[in-house]
């Protein structure tokens, strides 16, 4: 092999990363069980209020290319607005059928 190429090769080798424990687990998981408890506890509609920041820090700090970050706050901010009213109206289902 030509030692101009094997300097090559060495440094792609180099640039894989191993994965972070974040990554590694699976804490995508967090958002919807997170909204749902937090929609459950609350129980009010004004609850949904509370994709705004996420959206908000999503687009501050994301480091994609393009108009790929924008898609990632939207599609996680309407994960967790989804999850926040399945909580909210089980919260109320619940409380109408106590009554």
């Amino acid at each position: 092999m030509d030692a101009s190429l094997t300097g090559v090769f060495e440094s792609r080798m180099r640039l894989s990363l191993a994965p972070r424990p974040a990554d590694a687990g699976r804490v995508w998981s967090v958002i919807p069980l997170g909204g749902f408890v937090f929609g459950l506890v609350f129980g009010r509609w004004w609850t949904l209020l509370a994709v705004i920041p996420l959206a908000s820090w999503i687009l501050a700090t994301n480091g994609l290319e393009g108009n790929v970050g924008t898609w990632v706050a939207i599609v996680l901010s309407a994960l967790l607005a989804c999850a926040i009213g399945a909580g909210v109206a089980l919260r109320r289902l619940h409380g109408r059928r106590a009554v």
